[in-house]
């Protein structure tokens, strides 16, 4: 006998799982997320639908698929180029503080 998914049905929530309703690009999507993580969807959506306006008034683009697409990929570098800093940074502190166990053993 097929599982739920197998069949299409979802299964049931657990008590950190919400439904919501999101809209990319004009259409409307189904999510199951954690209930932790709606805050971050939701600036998700937005930080896509302000792209594909962006790029709609400045680019002669008019299949959504392709502004979706270049949306994207904007959001996606964007995110990436925001946080490879803060792991510099991170990797500069355990190193000080190696530095710093390294020093001390020494004296």
């Amino acid at each position: 006998m097929p599982g739920a998914a197998q069949r299409g049905e979802r299964s049931p929530l657990t008590m950190d799982e919400r439904s919501i309703n999101v809209e990319l690009a004009g259409r409307a999507y189904p999510l199951t997320i954690n209930v932790a993580e709606e805050e971050n969807v939701r600036k998700a959506v937005n930080e896509i639908n302000e792209s594909i306006a962006r790029l709609k008034a400045s680019y002669p683009l008019t299949d959504k698929q392709d502004l979706l697409a270049m949306a994207s990929l904007e959001v996606a570098v964007r995110a990436l180029n925001t946080s490879a800093p803060r792991q510099e940074a991170a990797t500069d502190d355990m190193l000080t503080a190696i530095e710093r166990l390294l020093s001390d053993r020494r004296v």
